[in-house]
């Protein structure tokens, strides 16, 4: 008697949870978004409600080349459909400077030679380059007052670029000779070693705080970007000196935001944000803080919807780094995704197979009326299990098959 009690409970249990798949694939398919160069249904997904949020955010896999695409496609859209003037970006304080030049000018020779620096990185690649050409040529379209601007919120990877930048066109006449331009310009931007470089900008900036009214004076018109970018390159090489990435970085970004927010009076503008999918997750991680959730805990914007693409099949632009043995000359190669964010790396993966042949990408509304997915931990990977999908993330975005990107210049291994 007990062990048929226990099959039928078996039995029952089963029944049940395969129902609950089938009503959850269900709902999948009423409230889908198709990509294939151009939307189909979006308002199934971006519906008056989702809408309502003040901030959108997009997180991709690195290296694959229709995540880019759809960025720009979705940037688009929610400049038409949300009037989105604002694009935050993880990059540096110098990237925003040399790329909201390009957006004006069509001059890329600046952007192209600072973009140099990620030579070697998953940035550095040409799906990222035409970006922020269609940025350009959208904006060509856009009225005054209408036309994108990118923000970047991220700390200074380019720290060295940045010292340059500030030598050559900040501290430079009479502010070289003032004890930050003295101590600054004695700095080997190019060839200094790391650490060393790191030491002094981490002594020299306290000091420049200090007498922080002399050089607002002093800098005039250059004071804003002068401020930005020291002390983004000061958070940068002090995170690395305290090997503090993860319980820094994002808090940095989320000061970088509100100080945006309070110079460009954003506290009324539809937002949205190009980021990695870790940067978009609306929980932290133990011992991991998200940029995603710092604004949504500090209530910096009137509401956040996070979209985090996943990935089927298809292939990565990856770098290779200092280990790699191949000896090709190349500084990438090409893998098959089965990294972070593939089908296979996350709960109830097997929900999105129906849709692998629906075109380049599927987006899902997680969140719309009677959703199933609310207190679940579908499509969450082993590491983000302590919480639920839905205070992870609004939108899921399926991309299907894509090719890698390429290295924006020299080759690939194959």
């Amino acid at each position: 008697m007990k062990l048929k009690y226990i099959l039928a409970l078996a039995v029952l249990l089963n029944t049940t949870a395969a129902f609950a798949q089938k009503e959850k694939a269900a709902y999948l398919t009423q409230n889908s978004a198709t990509w294939d160069g151009s939307f189909k249904n979006m308002e199934r997904v971006f519906t008056p409600e989702v809408l309502k949020n003040q901030l959108f955010m997009i997180g991709e896999g690195h290296g694959i080349a229709y995540s880019y695409d759809l960025q720009y496609d979705l940037v688009n859209y929610l400049q038409q459909k949300a009037g989105v003037k604002y694009l935050f970006m993880e990059l540096g304080y110098l990237d925003g400077i040399l790329l909201n030049d390009y957006l004006k000018t069509g001059n890329d020779s600046a952007y192209l030679a600072g973009f140099e620096k990620y030579n070697g990185t998953y940035y550095y690649n040409k799906s990222v380059h035409q970006l922020f050409k269609k940025l350009y040529t959208l904006n060509k379209t856009l009225p005054q007052g209408k036309k994108i601007v990118i923000l970047p919120v991220d700390i200074e990877h380019g720290y060295r670029k940045a010292i340059k930048y500030l030598q050559d066109k900040m501290f430079t006449g009479a502010n070289a000779n003032t004890p930050i331009g003295l101590a600054l310009n004695k700095i080997d931007s190019e060839k200094g070693v790391g650490k060393e470089i790191a030491a002094e900008i981490v002594r020299i900036y306290p000091m420049y705080k200090a007498d922080i009214d002399t050089y607002k004076k002093a800098l005039g018109n250059n004071f804003n970007d002068t401020d930005f970018l020291l002390r983004n390159t000061y958070e940068m090489l002090n995170v690395a000196l305290k090997k503090a990435a993860d319980t820094r970085r994002d808090s940095v970004m989320l000061e970088n935001f509100n100080i945006y927010k309070q110079r460009y009076h954003l506290e009324n503008e539809k937002l949205v944000g190009l980021f990695g999918g870790f940067h978009v997750k609306q929980t932290d991680q133990p011992n991991d803080i998200r940029f995603a959730s710092l604004l949504k805990r500090s209530g910096a914007v009137k509401g956040i919807c996070s979209a985090l693409m996943v990935y089927n099949a298809g292939y990565i632009m990856m770098p290779k780094g200092s280990r790699d043995t191949t000896k090709t000359g190349n500084k990438y190669k090409q893998v098959a995704n089965t990294y972070d964010y593939f089908t296979g790396s996350f709960t109830d993966g097997d929900l999105l197979t129906p849709f692998n042949n629906s075109g380049k990408a599927v987006l899902f509304n997680l969140t719309a009326k009677g959703t199933p997915f609310k207190g679940q931990k579908s499509f969450l990977m082993d590491k983000d299990q302590y919480a639920n999908v839905d205070e992870m993330f609004q939108l899921l975005i399926l991309i299907n098959n894509s090719p890698a990107t390429e290295p924006l210049t020299g080759g690939m291994d194959k």
